[in-house]
């Protein structure tokens, strides 16, 4: 019976943080929002499965543990125009429509 539990257990616990990558790309433009999330938009076509309105505009989250980390990498990959890898998970929701949200970015040589 416990071993039922446990992988029942696995099973919920893999779908809750199921990310989609987003590929290898650049980063064309980054904006601070006036609420404080950062918009990031990458070269190429968006091919991660979230189902936001807006599949093409991403956002990393202002309360990201890692919002500084992750802005000084990518704006550091902006700048020398190198690529970066990463994944994204679900949607925010930005005066009705939906983007992207990033949950974690992996800087490439």
């Amino acid at each position: 019976m416990s071993k039922i539990i446990l992988l029942i257990c696995l099973f919920f616990t893999s779908a809750a943080f199921s990310n989609s990558p987003i590929g290898e790309r650049k980063v064309v433009k980054l904006i601070f929002h006036d609420s404080g999330n950062l918009y990031v938009y990458f070269s190429g076509v968006p091919t991660h499965s979230e189902n936001c309105n807006s599949k093409s505009e991403y956002i990393l989250p202002k309360e990201h543990q890692f919002f500084s980390q992750i802005y000084s990498g990518l704006l550091a990959a902006m700048y020398s125009k190198s690529p970066v890898n990463g994944y994204v998970n679900g949607c925010i929701n930005v005066w009705s429509n939906t983007k992207t949200k990033i949950t974690r970015i992996d800087l490439m040589p």
